[in-house]
This record gives C-alpha cells, structure tokens and sequence, in this order.
C-alpha cells in the first residue's frame, strides 16, 4: 500500500531516500487516527508518514510511522516485508480469501503484481532496515565514546 509522507517524514533519515508516496506492507487491525501533534512534537516526536492520501474520501487518515526522538522509531507498516515471502504469503488460500473479501480481487491481483516492482517494498525494505541498524549502531558508538 502506499504510504504518504509528512513534511517531518520528508526529511527523517531513514524515509528521505524514499519517494512520496513510497509503498510497504499494511496488514494492521489496529490504527492511530487524531493523534495529538502537539504531545507528540513537545516530547521531541513527529508523525512521519499516513496512509493513503485521498483528498476526494472524507475519513481520517492512519498514521503508518512516528519518530519519538532522536532514537525511537515507530512503524505500523512492515519495512522487514521481502517480495518473497510477500508472495508465499499472499499466494496462501486463507490469505488470498482474506485479502479478496476486505479489499477484492482486482486488489490482491494488484498487490501480488506490486510484488515485482523494485520501486515499491523491495525499496522500503532496501532503505528503512539498514539505515535504522546503521544509525543505532552509530548512536551505541556515540554513547560508548561520551
């Protein structure tokens, strides 16, 4: 699915390299909506991204990642996701059926196609991950040097 970065998300280290809208795997039951910015910024967070962006549909968008410092992170997508094991797993009857019966069927066969584009997960799963290990790396460095 596509995810749509805020301004902050536009210039967070591990979203930047991706584009606007950039894509990843959401299975969620649960959703943050009307989060309040205000909390969030005054603890030094910010939301970095929101689910599919549509103008023309009057519902509140999820929020899919906030940055709650400098060093927490938080996703409610999957950037681990891997087109292989996407496409095991949505290739599964019980989750076909499940994708077809929320989504419909023109959608699971989009999302099994998406699959092979190397502009979407496979992108967000080249980007997030490693940059999110390296920058952790960095700051244990930082610290164990202080």
């Amino acid at each position: 699915m596509p995810m749509h970065k805020t301004t902050e998300g536009h210039h967070d280290p591990l979203l930047r390299s991706l584009g606007d809208p950039f894509w990843a795997v959401d299975s969620r039951d649960y959703q943050i909506t009307q989060p309040n910015e205000e909390k969030i910024k005054a603890r030094g967070g910010s939301v970095l991204c929101i689910e599919k962006y549509r103008p023309t549909v009057e519902l509140e968008r999820a929020v899919m990642a906030i940055r709650f410092d400098d060093v927490f992170f938080g996703t409610q997508f999957h950037p681990e996701a891997d087109a292989v094991g996407m496409r095991k797993y949505l290739l599964r009857e019980d989750k076909k059926e499940l994708v077809i019966e929320k989504h419909g069927e023109k959608k699971y066969w989009e999302m099994l196609d998406h699959l092979n584009d190397p502009d979407k997960i496979m992108q967000t799963n080249r980007a997030v991950l490693p940059r999110f290990l390296m920058m952790a790396f960095q700051h244990r460095l930082n610290y164990i040097l202080v």
